[in-house]
């Protein structure tokens, strides 16, 4: 009997691992196929290293100036055809050797001199510092362990994890201080970005929805700076829905991307509204830089982008080659089934409210389908440009698996090659960073998620991307990240 209900609850713990069962938010992490075995078991076989040469960015691309920040598979974090495996483990030095290769890598420290570590399992279950590399004789010196056990039967995956190679947190603190608790004489819930302005006179706003209860209620805020660095919230409430006819009353209204800049020097910003029957619809509105509103809170008419019966909103606009560009994030039932589509349009004007001059419209990314690194839910990008470049930053969260990005929000970077979007073939390229607080504890507030529409900006040489770093309570800090583009 007892032997039966074992067996039972492996095959649970495997059919678990599909690609087709939704996962489940605040689910405890999911036990690897390796610790449900027994004790005593056969030693895996090391794979043979397939030496891929590592992709080379050309000078000058946005793509150069990141590294790979979480190496699993030397060339792809996703399908992990060759992934890294233990193949030596000297117990009484406290090292290891792997089938990795490019062990230079590992040299390269974080923007503070962060050091690299070793994870295992879903969403880094085990957290071991990297305190030295022998390139000679293929060493990796291993110091404390922060968090788990490590697994160092020989055949065991792993993975090197580093973020901060990539970036530095603005400030190592959320973006104020203090960091206000209250808005509107409401408690807030948290505070998130929603797209970032330039205004003539060098400073610069960025919008912040403002969330009240668990999604029960979100309104548009802002926030000032100098500098980009040195934030102050304000407690002025520019949009909630109560002023918006098509609306929830009392529901949720969100800023997405940074406002596009219009000829006469007004702003276009674009907005997810809740409507009456909970589903999103797609909308915009015009403001000043003084944050009037010049036109009030529009519907996009775009049919698949509009109505009672969609379930969607935009995330980025721009303008690139004389076309007009936005990305759209459609919220299916599934869980695991979460699009980001992509408009192009010769007129912006006509297609936001006629449904016309659109050039193309094309699925860009399939949380469940696509190839690249984000499989279980697609729902954040923002387009950039760089050296005459467009990108795009991409975001969303993992299905489960034994992988660090289990479950977990990440970003990356694809390129416009002219006739479709290039992925970076090592991202994702921006990951928070797990577990590290418990060797940094300046980074407790920033473990768990990141994202929540970011709000990419670059100036003097900097790309700075405002975004949201969760744990459980609250959910997200509003803060910044920056990446040196010297």
């Amino acid at each position: 009997m007892k032997k039966n209900l074992l067996y039972s609850i492996f095959l649970l713990i495997i059919a678990c691992n599909s690609d087709n069962v939704v996962p489940e938010t605040n689910v405890e992490v999911i036990p690897t196929v390796e610790e449900t075995l027994p004790e005593v078991v056969e030693e895996e076989t090391p794979v043979e290293e397939v030496l891929v040469p590592e992709e080379v960015f050309p000078v000058g691309s946005l793509n150069s100036f990141f590294s790979n920040g979480l190496i699993s598979d030397r060339s792809n974090n996703i399908a992990r055809k060759n992934p890294i495996q233990l193949i030596e483990y000297d117990q009484v030095n406290n090292r290891i050797k792997t089938n990795y290769s490019y062990l230079e890598n590992l040299l390269v420290q974080g923007t503070n001199n962060q050091s690299w570590f070793v994870t295992q399992n879903a969403e880094a279950s085990t957290v071991v510092e990297i305190v030295s590399v022998d390139i000679t004789e293929g060493w990796i010196g291993l110091g404390n362990t922060y968090f788990g056990s490590l697994n160092t039967r020989i055949g065991a995956t792993l993975e090197f994890f580093n973020p901060f190679i990539n970036y530095e947190i603005i400030n190592d603190r959320p973006l104020f201080s203090p960091y206000p608790t209250v808005a509107s004489q409401e408690n807030l819930h948290y505070i998130q970005p929603g797209g970032l302005i330039e205004k003539s006179d060098g400073t610069f706003i960025l919008l912040t929805p403002v969330v009240f209860g668990p999604h029960a209620k979100r309104s548009i805020y802002y926030a000032s700076s100098t500098n980009l660095e040195d934030w102050t919230f304000h407690d002025d409430l520019i949009l909630e829905t109560m002023t918006i006819p098509f609306a929830k009353p009392s529901g949720n209204v969100f800023s997405t991307g940074n406002p596009y800049k219009l000829d006469d020097g007004s702003l276009l910003v674009l907005l997810g509204v809740q409507q009456p029957n909970n589903n999103y619809t797609s909308a915009y509105m015009i403001l000043d830089e003084d944050l009037n509103i010049l036109r009030q809170p529009t519907e996009i008419m775009i049919p698949e982008w509009n109505g009672l019966d969609q379930n969607s909103f935009p995330l980025s606009i721009t303008k690139f080659n004389n076309e007009y560009r936005l990305l759209f994030h459609r919220r299916n039932p599934s869980f695991i089934d979460r699009e980001i589509h992509e408009i192009v349009a010769a007129d912006l004007f006509d297609a936001l409210n006629l449904n016309q001059s659109i050039v193309s419209s094309n699925i860009i990314h399939k949380g469940n389908t696509s190839s690249g690194y984000l499989r279980g839910k697609a729902d954040d990008a923002s387009y950039m440009e760089f050296n005459s470049e467009l990108y795009i930053l991409l975001g969303g969260e993992e299905l489960g698996s034994t992988y660090l990005t289990s479950r977990n929000r990440e970003y990356g970077l694809a390129k416009w090659n002219g006739g479709s979007w290039d992925h970076d073939s090592r991202s994702p390229l921006l990951v928070n960073p797990v577990q590290l607080h418990k060797k940094y504890p300046a980074y407790n507030w920033a473990w768990d998620h990141m994202g929540a529409f970011v709000s990419p900006i670059i100036k003097n040489n900097t790309l700075y991307v405002f975004m949201a770093f969760g744990t459980d309570n609250p959910d997200y800090f509003i803060s910044g990240i920056k990446v040196s583009l010297n």
